[in-house]
C-alpha cells in the first residue's frame, strides 16, 4: 500500500477517527454486548477500544503504512463479524460506506484503494449471500434487543459517516479557498503585466501612426513605399499584440467572472461593422488580402445589443479569418438578415480540416499552419463563444473544400435613430489656445501624446505624477486634464480624489480622462468613483484618443475670470 507525504489534515482525520472508534467501542460496543451476551464481542471491542487508543501515537514508530493498514485491517474484520452475528440489522452497508470514504482520505495510491473497495464490496455482497442462504446463522435476541442493537448500529454507522462528511467538506473548503487565492494571484499577475504591456505599446501604436503621417510628406515615391511598408507591419504587431493580450485578460475576467454585465444599447450595426473592418485593414494590407464585405439592404440601420461585445466579436472573427488565410486570397465577409437573426458571416482560403473545427473553440487549440506561419494563444475563438453565448448568440463553424466559415447568430433587435452630433475632422484653428494637462510618466507615450495633441492645434502641459499636476494647476487652467492610472509620488485615483477636493472651481470640474491599461471592471469604476470623466483604455491609436479628447474638450474655450 502506497501511503506517502502525509499532510496534517489526513494524520488529524486518521487522529479523530481513532479516538471516535475507541469511545464508541468501549460504550455502544460493550452496550452491543450485553445485549447479545456473546463473548467474542466483548474482547473484540476491547481490543478494537484499547487498540484505536494507541494507534495515534504508533504512526511515528512504525510508520503511518502500517498503522493505516492495521487501521482498516481490523476495521474490515469487525465488518464480517458483526455481519455474522448479528445480522441484516447489522447495516454493514453503513460500514463499508465508511470504509470506503476514509480510505479514499487516507490511501494516496489509486490502485490500492481500488483493491480495498473492491474487497469491502465483495464482503458486502457475500454478507448479503449470506442473509439469503443462511450459511451463517445470527445470535437470536429478543425484539426489544433487536430494536435497541439496530438503535446503536444506526448511531455508530451515522457518527462515523458524520465525522467523515465533516472532513470531507473541510477538505473541499480548503481546496477552494487555495484555488481562489491562486486566481487572485493570477488576476493580479495579468493585472500588473497588462499594464507594464499596455504603456509601451500604446508608444509603439502612436509612433508608427506618427511615421506613416510624416512618411506623406516626403518627395521619394520610393522611400515612402518602403518606409511606409515598414510602419504598417509594426502596426500590424501592435495590432497582434493587443488582441493577444485583450484575449487573455477577457478570459481571466470570463473566468473570473467579472465580465462587465450585458447592456442592451442602441447603435448603428453598419457602422460598428465598418469600423471593426477599418481595425483589420492593416493586416489584411500585409497579407495581400482582399476584403469584401457584403451588407443586406434589409437589415435596419440601428439595432439594440451590446455594442462593445458585439465589436469584440467581429473583431476577434475579422482577425481569425485574416491572420489563417491564405496570402493573396479574398476574404468575405457577409451580414444578413436571416428572419428573427442577424447573420454575419466570414469565409476564407485556409487549410483548415472538419475534424480540427470540432475542437477549433476549445482554448489553447491552435491549429497554426506552416503556410502562415500564424501564431496564436488559442484564446481568441473560445473566448469569442462564451461571449457570443452572452448576448443570446451561436456561433458555428464548416468547411466546404478549401474554404473555411464562421457563422454568428444574433437576435434581430431594431433599434431608433439618435441624434448625431456632427462628426467633423479636427481642425488646428478650432482646437487653437485649449490647454490639456497630461499626467505621464513613460517618456515615449509622452511623444506620442504630444504629437496628438499638436496635430488638433491645442497646448499640451505635462506632469509625470499627481503633485506635479497639482502644482502645475496653480499656474495654469487646463480645458481638460488626461491622466496615467498608475504613477511614482501620488497616482492617478489620489491625483483625481484631490482635484475634486479643491476649493477653486475653475480646477474642480476640469473634465478627466484616465488614460490606463487597467482592464478590469472594478478598477475603472474606481476611477471613475474618484472623480474621472470617462476612460480610455491602452494602448489607442491616434484616433481614439483625438476621438476622446474631441469628446471632452468643452465647446467655449474657457477663460480665467478678470481680476
Amino acid at each position: 500500500m502506497k501511503i506517502a507525504a502525509y499532510s496534517d489534515k489526513p494524520v488529524s482525520f486518521f487522529n479523530t477517527i481513532c479516538l471516535l472508534l475507541a469511545v464508541l467501542s468501549l460504550t455502544l460496543g460493550m452496550a452491543v454486548f450485553y445485549l447479545i451476551d456473546f463473548a467474542p464481542a466483548f474482547y473484540l471491542e476491547l481490543f478494537v477500544g484499547i487498540l484505536f487508543l494507541c494507534l495515534p501515537f504508533l504512526h511515528r514508530r512504525i510508520g503511518m503504512d502500517t498503522v493505516i493498514l492495521i487501521f482498516f485491517v481490523v476495521l474490515d474484520a469487525a465488518l464480517v463479524f458483526y455481519g455474522i452475528v448479528l445480522g441484516p440489522i447489522s447495516e454493514i452497508h453503513l460500514l463499508a460506506a465508511f470504509l470506503m470514504g476514509a480510505s479514499d482520505l487516507l490511501m494516496t495510491s489509486r490502485k490500492t484503494r481500488n483493491l480495498f473497495w473492491t474487497y469491502v464490496g465483495a464482503m458486502v455482497v457475500l454478507l448479503e449471500l449470506n442473509y439469503t442462504f443462511h450459511w451463517f446463522k445470527p445470535i437470536a435476541f429478543s425484539h426489544n434487543n433487536m430494536l435497541a442493537i439496530r438503535l446503536i448500529v444506526v448511531l455508530t454507522g451515522t457518527a462515523l459517516n458524520g465525522i467523515m462528511l465533516y472532513f470531507y467538506i473541510k477538505q473541499v473548503r480548503t481546496m477552494m479557498a487555495e484555488l481562489k487565492k491562486a486566481s487572485e494571484a493570477k488576476t493580479k499577475y495579468l493585472r500588473e503585466t497588462n499594464h507594464e504591456i499596455r504603456t509601451p505599446l500604446t508608444s509603439i501604436m502612436g509612433i508608427a501612426e506618427g511615421l506613416n503621417e510624416k512618411v506623406a510628406q516626403l518627395n521619394d515615391s520610393t522611400l515612402v513605399a518602403a518606409i511606409r511598408k515598414e510602419t504598417e507591419h509594426l502596426q500590424v504587431a501592435s495590432l497582434l499584440i493587443r488582441e493577444i493580450i485583450n484575449n487573455q485578460l477577457d478570459l481571466a475576467k470570463i473566468e473570473e467572472n467579472q465580465f462587465n454585465e450585458v447592456k442592451n444599447e442602441n447603435f448603428s450595426l453598419r457602422e460598428c461593422i465598418n469600423e471593426c473592418m477599418l481595425m483589420q485593414r492593416p493586416i489584411a494590407s500585409s497579407r495581400k488580402i482582399n476584403v469584401v464585405l457584403n451588407y443586406d439592404a434589409k437589415l435596419p440601420e440601428y439595432i439594440l445589443s451590446d455594442n462593445t461585445i458585439l465589436s469584440k466579436i467581429i473583431n476577434n472573427l475579422a482577425s481569425n479569418a485574416l491572420k489563417y488565410a491564405a496570402k493573396n486570397t479574398v476574404v468575405r465577409f457577409n451580414v444578413l438578415k436571416a428572419g428573427e437573426q442577424i447573420h454575419i458571416e466570414t469565409h476564407n482560403i485556409s487549410s483548415l480540416n472538419p475534424e480540427q473545427l470540432n475542437e477549433i473553440f476549445l482554448p489553447f487549440v491552435s491549429h497554426a499552419n506552416r503556410e502562415n506561419k500564424v501564431e496564436s494563444t488559442g484564446l481568441g475563438l473560445s473566448i469569442t463563444k462564451q461571449l457570443v453565448e452572452k448576448i443570446k448568440g451561436t456561433l458555428t463553424a464548416a468547411t466546404a473544400g478549401s474554404t473555411t466559415s464562421f457563422t454568428l447568430s444574433i437576435p434581430l433587435k431594431e433599434g431608433y435613430k439618435v441624434q448625431e452630433s456632427s462628426n467633423f475632422e479636427p481642425v488646428k484653428e478650432i482646437y487653437q489656445d485649449y490647454i490639456i494637462l497630461v499626467l505621464e510618466d513613460d517618456k515615449l507615450n509622452q511623444a506620442s501624446i504630444r504629437a496628438a495633441i499638436k496635430s488638433m492645434g491645442a497646448v499640451p502641459y505635462f506632469a509625470e505624477n499627481g503633485e506635479e499636476a497639482l502644482e502645475l494647476l496653480k499656474m495654469i487652467t487646463p480645458d481638460l486634464i488626461i491622466t496615467d492610472g498608475k504613477m511614482p509620488v501620488m497616482d492617478g485615483k489620489n491625483f483625481l480624489r484631490a482635484l475634486r477636493a479643491t476649493d477653486d472651481d475653475t480646477t474642480r470640474y476640469i473634465p478627466a480622462i484616465v488614460s490606463s491599461g487597467e482592464t478590469f471592471l472594478q478598477e475603472q469604476e474606481g476611477f471613475m468613483a474618484a472623480g474621472a470623466t470617462d476612460f480610455l483604455l491602452k494602448p489607442f491609436t491616434r484616433k481614439e484618443l483625438v476621438d476622446m479628447i474631441r469628446k471632452h474638450l468643452p465647446s467655449i474655450k474657457l477663460m480665467k475670470p478678470l481680476t
